[in-house]
């Protein structure tokens, strides 16, 4: 761990001196955002799965009928990767149009890159498979690196959605106060978030809450590896920005006595939590505005409340 915490500062000292050159290590070296070995072929297949995979956590929620979830819709993606396959899809299921907000700059340059991305998706979808015609489809997809930036626009976004993205967030706080001010009063927004570790593992997928604050912030404060926020924080996110949240599902759990065993070992403040909140490593969220039908029959979630996601009909990924 002592070497991890010596690697993870130089990368967070270096990101905090220049973004600019963090942000450009990130696309030299091919962080797409999506895992290794999902290009080409593999990378629509993945993007097809992603896409579906929102639609399907909506219907089965109830806040759009299956395969009407982008259709006529504004959507914002936050962290998008390296490429707007997401976006894409969106337009050619729909979408009127499509923006993302991602402060860590990743998106890939190089024109045959993305076209070997993007060709797959649209023919696929009966689309001429250029890159061409998938700039055409993204010509307004701007991809905004500040939240003042991403305010300007006002309220406009029916519909956001996040893949192992909140995670990653440093301050989730003003994110989702910015989120609820670019958002119509109806919006539906969706958020897989992932609590393990990753990027930063040790011996156990909780061993990176060991660390103090003041440490963790030296090695993560300008990276985007794990906030360490835990199910608790996430629960109460919508709800103090004035959103709704209406399911949360777990993806991924260990034994109740598993997480007791580790919060032995903990940071003050994840020893000072419950097991059961611990125990869970991931979660599926969908959350409405407060104008949306589906809000005034709401409940607040707590930790308890929290049932396995339905598994069976969704992606691998």
């Amino acid at each position: 761990m002592a070497r991890s915490f010596a690697s993870l500062a130089a990368d967070n000292a270096l990101a905090w001196a220049s973004p600019q050159l963090a942000a450009a290590s990130r696309r030299l070296t091919h962080v797409t955002g999506r895992g290794a070995g999902r290009e080409g072929d593999a990378a629509a297949s993945y993007f097809e799965a992603v896409a579906d995979d929102y639609d399907v956590m909506a219907a089965h929620v109830g806040v759009a009928p299956r395969h009407q979830l982008y259709r006529g819709r504004r959507v914002l993606e936050l962290g998008p990767g390296n490429t707007r396959a997401l976006a894409l899809l969106a337009r050619v299921s729909g979408a009127v149009a499509c923006e993302a907000f991602d402060p860590f700059d990743a998106q890939a340059r190089r024109a045959a890159y993305l076209e070997s991305v993007y060709g797959p998706l649209l023919a696929r979808r009966g689309e001429e498979a250029t890159l061409r015609r998938a700039n055409e489809l993204l010509e307004a997809c701007e991809n905004h690196t500040s939240e003042p930036a991403l305010r300007a626009g006002g309220r406009r976004f029916e519909l956001v959605l996040s893949r192992a993205v909140l995670e990653h967030v440093r301050d989730l706080g003003a994110l989702f106060r910015t989120l609820a001010a670019v958002t119509t009063e109806d919006a539906v927004l969706i958020h897989k978030v992932d609590l393990r570790c990753h990027g930063n593992r040790y011996d156990h997928e909780l061993d990176f809450l060991s660390f103090p604050e003041p440490v963790y912030r030296l090695m993560s404060s300008h990276l985007d590896v794990p906030n360490r926020e835990r199910l608790p924080r996430y629960l109460s996110l919508a709800e103090d920005a004035g959103l709704v949240t209406l399911y949360a599902a777990s993806t991924h759990v260990i034994e109740p006595a598993e997480a007791e065993a580790a919060r032995l070992r903990m940071a003050a403040r994840f020893r000072a939590m419950d097991a059961q909140s611990l125990s869970i490593l991931g979660l599926w969220l969908v959350q409405v505005g407060p104008g949306h039908p589906l809000a005034r029959s709401a409940r607040r979630f707590r930790a308890g409340d929290v049932r396995p996601a339905p598994h069976a009909l969704l992606s691998a990924y």
